[in-house]
Parts: structure tokens; sequence; C-alpha cells
């Protein structure tokens, strides 16, 4: 069965198409659970499952994000809807991208994971580098551009830290807009992402941030406070610093500890859409 369907954004609402696309939506994750089944047996080597983890995730978060739109279509003809909360979830995410999208914007002469100061200008960019540029086309509408971005980075160097923090904030900010196992399967890879991530470079604060805020989304409070400790542990760079601060992460984590709530993560801490290097 062959992954090259046409996972374009929907124009109307079309039962048919729906159906279409939740097959889809079905194929690429039994794919991605059957890849992983398959490595942990030894019989998929690291560079291809990596590749074709990647394939499989990229395209099911675009048939993920086609899939909702039809089901808000639908959703709006049958009834008007409550906008309140959509807009709130949606806010948080936009709200702790943005911040980040304009510290990576800031930094982009300062180091990089993986990268040594040199005080020159290199005449070829290094893969951290070019990761960082793809940060820029981070979006939670439209993942396409930034997923290929950051699949073209890690097919030469699978292990990249800065791909794959981004490549997972931007795979958890679609996982954020989907619903039920969709969601669950998204947020699944987005944290492997970022964990990889953190065991190439302990050291590299996005990371570490992004998977305090992770944890804190998907309800597990106390999980992303540790996160949160180990983060401020590890001396963070002022950029990402200043983006968890000015989410006030901290003081919403301690809330929500406090309410007594262990499942449910308020909705203000959805996925952002860009990040730092």
């Amino acid at each position: 069965m062959s992954a090259e369907r046409d996972t374009r954004r929907p124009s109307r609402l079309d039962p048919d198409e729906l159906a279409a696309l939740e097959e889809q939506r079905d194929f690429l994750l039994r794919s991605i659970t059957d890849l992983d089944q398959e490595h942990a047996a030894g019989d998929l080597e690291d560079g291809d499952y990596q590749s074709l983890k990647d394939d499989y995730t990229a395209r099911a978060a675009e048939v993920l994000r086609a899939i909702e739109q039809q089901k808000q279509g639908f959703a709006q003809a049958r009834r008007p809807r409550s906008a309140s909360r959509t807009a709130m979830i949606i806010a948080g995410v936009l709200a702790f991208g943005l911040v980040a999208g304009w510290a990576v914007a800031r930094s982009m002469g300062a180091r990089e994971a993986g990268d040594t100061i040199t005080g020159g200008i290199d005449v070829k960019q290094s893969p951290s580098q070019r990761a960082q540029a793809c940060v820029q086309m981070i979006n939670p509408s439209s993942p396409s551009a930034a997923v290929e971005c950051f699949r073209e980075v890690l097919d030469e160097d699978p292990r990249n830290p800065v791909a794959n923090t981004w490549l997972g904030w931007q795979i958890g900010m679609t996982a954020s807009l989907a619903q039920g196992d969709d969601a669950v399967a998204l947020e699944k890879a987005a944290e492997q992402l970022v964990e990889q991530a953190i065991a190439v470079d302990p050291n590299y604060s996005y990371a570490r941030a992004f998977r305090a805020v992770l944890a804190y989304r998907r309800g597990d409070f106390e999980l992303a406070k540790k996160y949160l400790e180990e983060f401020e542990a590890n001396d963070p760079s002022p950029d990402a610093r200043s983006v968890i601060e000015q989410q006030q992460l901290a003081q919403k984590i301690d809330e929500a500890l406090a309410q007594g709530s262990t499942t449910t993560a308020p909705p203000s801490t959805t996925p952002p859409t860009s990040a730092p290097g």
C-alpha cells in the first residue's frame, strides 16, 4: 500500500472525502506502529527507520489537519459553535509560537546546538543553522513546508537536536488541533522527537522547554514541573527562558497542581508555532 495519496486541504464538505481521509489516516498511523515494531525487532536499520517514520509522520500531520477542517465544517453546518474554547486554544498556540519565533529570528547569529562560535562567515551552513531557518516556516494550520524542511536536514543529520526539537514542536502543534486517537499519536511522536534531541544535546534549552510544555499540555502536571525544574537547572539560554516566563508556565503548572487536576491541561497550553535554535 502506498502513502502517496492526495492530502490537499478540503475545499468543500464531502462525506466521501472525509471517509477517504480517515482511511488514509488509519493507514499512516498503522504504518508508524509497524515501523516502530520492526525497528524494535532489529529488522530495520536506524537510518531507514528514521527516514520512513519522518515521511509517515509528516503525511499523517497533513491528513489529520485536513480531517479536522472537514469535521469543523460539518459541525458549523449542523449548529452554531461556541468559538470561545477553540479560540483560547489557538491563541495559546500562536502566542507561544510567535514569542519563540521572534526569539529565533533575533538569535540567528548566536550559537546553535552542536555548533561552535567561530566569529567568521560560513560558506556552507551547518545542519543546525539550516534547521533554524526551517523554524520560521512553522505553522499550526499548514505544517507541510516546515516538516519537509526539517526532514531535509534530518536526511543529512538524523540526530540533529535542533531539527528534531522543532519538528517535534510542529507535530505537537498539529496534535493540538487534532482529536482523540489522532491527537494522542501525534503527541507521542512529538515527545519522542524532543526526547531524542535531549539525548543528543542535553544542554539544548528549547528541547527541555518544549518537553515541559508538552507534558503540561497533556495534563501530566507533576512531570511538567519536574521537566521545568530540569530546564532551569541546565542554565537555559536567555531566549528560551524568556519564552517560558512570558507564557507563565511555572505559574500555570502550580495552579493546575493546586486544583488537584492530573488529567486535563488548560486550553492556553497547546503547542507553539515557531521556535528558536
